[in-house]
Order: structure tokens, then C-alpha cells, then sequence
């Protein structure tokens, strides 16, 4: 071997050992690194729940040494407090966000939907609704037609959780425009509450009348639902009785079931007789759900329909078997193998 191929090869080998040290001292310094940055945030993060559920001298000091803070330290105190405000309830949520309130950080949060960055939007709506501030629904409305889809979830939930009821308009409209929002709005608008109402029953309404809406009256029929507005049990029933209103009868029948008002026990007895399986089914489980036993005698007659679609009679079986009593035995005197499998299930949660 020659002396300039034994010379390539000691460079070679040299450039090699040389990457492994570096490698090595890389790693090394990256984990040192991260214990540091773990021990800091531990130390922060007990100084933050000093601050909020201390003793009143030692919270007090702690919200000092937190108000204190300037430059990148606060920006770190930021950091962590928006991780720990959906974790935590009550007076201590109320003093974290009071503390951020205090240092701009909710001008932070809107400085951030205005940026280019789509990444930075997203975070500024989640701050605002972190902080849950009823002066920046008009800029979380902004952003649900914000062309990143992030952007737009994010902005939604946060109206959820600022909860003004005003938004609703709004978030109904965004689900129209983007029925992969529909879920996202589901959950906001419940999180609004019953606040929401009125609004959700006018919309409700207005769709009743309006054929392309019936997506968006499907939604606001499910929040009144599980919100559980009895006031909503009118136009409901009036979306019930309204055989045009296709899918969104299913809609109205579901959230009579958990409204849960006996008034409501004459029509879906009655649409229970229909022809549209996916209806019955609904009016079925929503029987169920009121567990009234008034229901009994129709859901017995609808048991016996030889005709009645697999997933209906399971429906109406299982809602003799909620409503107990008079509906169980029925069940107990019908030869349908629903009625047996209704009655295997009871005997399988009385055992648990």
C-alpha cells in the first residue's frame, strides 16, 4: 500500500473517530440540555401552584415573583400557564388568568391572530380562548374564515369556551361552509349552554322553512338537545310533525329523547309508525330515553309489526326495557327474539 492510500486512510479514519466525538458530545449536550429545561419548568410550575393554592403569605409571594418576571422568563411563565389553564377549575383558573390578564397577555393573544403565519393564528385563537375573554369573540369569528383548517377548529372551540352566545350565528354559518367543522360546533355550542338558546330555536326554525339548511338545523336541533332547552320542545315537535323536513326529523326526535318531556310521547309514537326505518329507530330510542310508561301500549303494537326493520324493533325493545315496569312485561308476554334479547340485557345489568 502506498503512502498517499495509508495517508486517505488515516484521514478517513481521523473524519470518523472525529464525527463520533462530536456526535457523542451533541447528544450529551442535548440531555443536558433537556434535564436543565425539565428542572426549570418543575421549578416553575410548583412556583405557579404555590401562587394559586398556597397559603395566603406564601401564594402571595409567589404571585410576586411570577409578576416579576420580565423578557424571556415571563415568556416561559406564558408558556405554562396557558398548558395548565385547561387542566385546572375554579378560583385557581380564575387567579392564572387574572395574573396573564395583567401582564397583556390577552393583547398577545390577538397581536397573534393577526399574523402571517397560520401557526400563530392558531395559537393566538387557543389564548383567547384560554383566557376566555368576551371582547374577542369578534376576532375569533374573524377567524373561522381563515383559510387554514387549524385555524378555524381552534377558533371555534375557543367560542365554546368563551361562551357568548352571540357567536352562535356564526359558528352555525361555519359548519355550513365546512362540514368538517360540524363536530367542533357540536361541542361549542353545547359548551355555550342554555344561553344559546334562543338562538339555536330561531335557527332551528328558519331551517325548518329552508331545504339547504337541514345539515345546519341538524346541529342546532342536537345542542338544544343535549343542552337540554325545554323550551326548544315546540318548534321540535313542529319539525316532527313537518313530514318534508327529512333528516332533520331524526335530529328533532333525538333531542326530544333527551330533553326527556312526556309531551313529547305523542308524536314519536307517532312517527314511530312511519315507513322511514333511520326514523323510527330515533323515535324509538328517544321513547326509551323519556321512559314514560304511557309510551308502553304503542311500543308494544310497533314490537309486533312483522314488518318492522331489524335495527327498529331492537329500538323499540330496548325502549320497553328502559321504561321498566309495565314495559318489561310486556316484553316478558312478546314472542319476538328482540323482546328475549331486551330482556337478556336486562338481566345482565341488574347482575353488574
Amino acid at each position: 500500500m502506498s503512502q498517499a492510500v495509508r495517508l486517505v486512510f488515516l484521514v478517513l479514519a481521523a473524519l470518523t473517530v472525529a464525527q463520533v466525538i462530536a456526535l457523542f458530545v451533541f447528544r450529551l449536550s442535548r440531555e443536558r440540555s433537556e434535564r436543565r429545561d425539565a428542572a426549570s419548568q418543575a421549578a416553575l410550575r410548583a412556583v405557579v401552584f404555590t401562587a394559586l393554592l398556597g397559603d395566603d403569605d406564601e401564594s402571595q409571594g409567589a404571585r410576586d415573583a411570577l409578576r416579576a418576571r420580565t423578557g424571556r422568563r415571563w415568556e416561559e411563565f406564558e408558556e405554562q400557564a396557558f398548558t395548565m389553564i385547561p387542566k385546572i377549575k375554579g378560583d385557581a383558573r380564575e387567579e392564572l388568568v387574572a395574573l396573564l390578564l395583567s401582564r397583556g397577555a390577552s393583547v398577545r393573544a390577538m397581536t397573534n391572530t393577526r399574523a402571517r403565519s397560520y401557526v400563530r393564528r392558531a395559537r393566538g385563537a387557543y389564548q383567547l380562548g384560554a383566557l376566555g375573554q368576551r371582547d374577542a369573540v369578534g376576532a375569533l369569528v374573524g377567524l373561522l374564515t381563515d383559510h387554514s383548517f387549524l385555524v378555524r377548529r381552534l377558533a371555534t372551540r375557543a367560542l365554546g369556551q368563551v361562551g357568548d352566545p352571540t357567536a352562535v350565528t356564526a359558528m352555525l354559518d361555519a359548519a355550513e361552509r365546512d362540514p368538517e367543522l360540524t363536530r367542533d360546533v357540536t361541542v361549542a355550542l353545547i359548551r355555550v349552554g342554555l344561553a344559546c338558546a334562543p338562538e339555536l330555536r330561531a335557527d332551528l326554525d328558519t331551517s325548518l322553512h329552508t331545504p339547504g339548511h337541514r345539515r345546519r338545523g341538524s346541529i342546532a336541533a342536537r345542542a338544544l338537545g343535549v343542552i337540554g332547552d325545554v323550551g326548544a320542545v315546540p318548534v321540535l315537535k313542529a319539525v316532527l310533525d313537518d313530514e318534508d323536513a327529512g333528516s332533520l326529523r331524526w335530529a328533532a326526535a333525538s333531542a326530544l329523547g333527551e330533553i326527556g318531556v312526556p309531551e313529547a310521547v305523542p308524536v314519536l309514537l307517532r312517527v314511530l309508525g312511519e315507513d322511514d326505518p333511520s326514523l323510527q329507530v330515533a323515535a324509538g330510542r328517544a321513547l326509551g330515553a323519556i321512559g314514560d310508561p304511557v309510551a308502553v301500549p304503542g311500543l308494544a303494537r310497533a314490537l309486533r309489526d312483522p314488518d318492522r326493520d331489524h335495527d327498529s324493533a331492537r329500538a323499540v325493545a330496548g325502549a320497553l326495557r328502559r321504561i321498566g315496569g309495565e314495559g318489561l312485561e310486556e316484553l316478558e308476554r312478546s314472542d319476538s327474539v328482540y323482546a328475549a334479547e331486551a330482556l337478556a340485557l336486562q338481566l345482565v345489568r341488574q347482575g353488574a
